[in-house]
């Protein structure tokens, strides 16, 4: 059984629809791990991508159906925030979001497609071939399952190896919408550029993530004596300037002069 982990961003949505045109082998399925709090943008691309493919499209979420945003809420910040966030004394918060929103509901629903029981151990072999969206220019992303009866396979880098620039161009020539960046709202991992595009094109949820990060600041600075920041400057969101250079009036030497003196 080949199952695509599908994130609705640019490699996945590639590999997706290299499938439909016959440059990779059929699939069986695709998996969409809803956090429940990813962009509009990216629910909307989903919604438009799934009429395009000749398989299922599965979502699913986590156990506890809330977002990442709402189970924090929900709780008032007596569990442990389970996003890498910034602190104060230079360290992050525990990574937990990864496993308990993405790895753990796929891998059930995967345990369900193979129609295995609650508890009952798989078969010897393997069974579910998994493919995942990261390309050439992500490699060190790779790893191995941690499953005997799941195999990672990485089609981007080993059957159609394209970086995230060759998906882009090929999303393009074939006509198909560019595809949104898939990461949650209020992600740590973003970068400036990604938190001005939230900031300028989806001021609604670039204020979600503002309103989440004082919520969990407080909580966390109450209980560790060390705040929590979405922003690796350690600013509160909404403080942070995220303008380049050259909107603050400075030039650009390597446009400039090429680069040439550069040294």
């Amino acid at each position: 059984m080949r199952i695509l982990s599908l994130g609705a961003g640019v490699q996945s949505t590639t590999v997706a629809l290299l499938v439909t045109h016959g440059e990779l082998p059929m699939l069986d399925g695709a998996i969409f791990a809803d956090t429940g709090w990813e962009p509009k943008a990216v629910y909307a691309h989903l919604d438009w991508l799934e009429k395009q493919l000749p398989y299922p499209v599965y979502r699913v979420s986590a156990k506890t159906n809330l977002s990442i945003r709402e189970k924090w809420e929900r709780t008032t910040g007596t569990r442990f925030i389970s996003l890498p966030m910034f602190t104060e004394n230079g360290g992050r918060l525990w990574r937990q979001c990864t496993k308990e929103w993405k790895i753990e509901p796929i891998e059930a629903k995967l345990r369900q497609l193979l129609g295995l029981a609650k508890g009952q151990r798989a078969r010897r072999g393997i069974q579910v071939e998994q493919w995942f969206g990261i390309s050439r220019d992500e490699a060190s992303r790779m790893c191995d399952s941690r499953h005997h009866w799941i195999a990672y396979r990485y089609p981007l880098i080993f059957d159609r190896p394209m970086d995230r620039t060759a998906c882009l161009r090929w999303i393009q020539e074939h006509g198909y919408p560019a595809p949104p960046r898939s990461a949650c709202i209020g992600c740590p991992f973003h970068s400036d550029a990604e938190w001005r595009r939230l900031k300028t094109d989806s001021p609604e949820e670039f204020q979600e993530a503002v309103v989440f990060e004082r919520a969990v600041a407080q909580a966390t600075g109450d209980r560790q004596k060390q705040r929590a920041y979405l922003h690796r400057s350690l600013v509160p969101l909404d403080h942070v300037d995220f303008s380049t250079p050259e909107d603050r009036g400075q030039l650009n030497w390597l446009e400039e002069c090429e680069g040439l003196c550069g040294v």
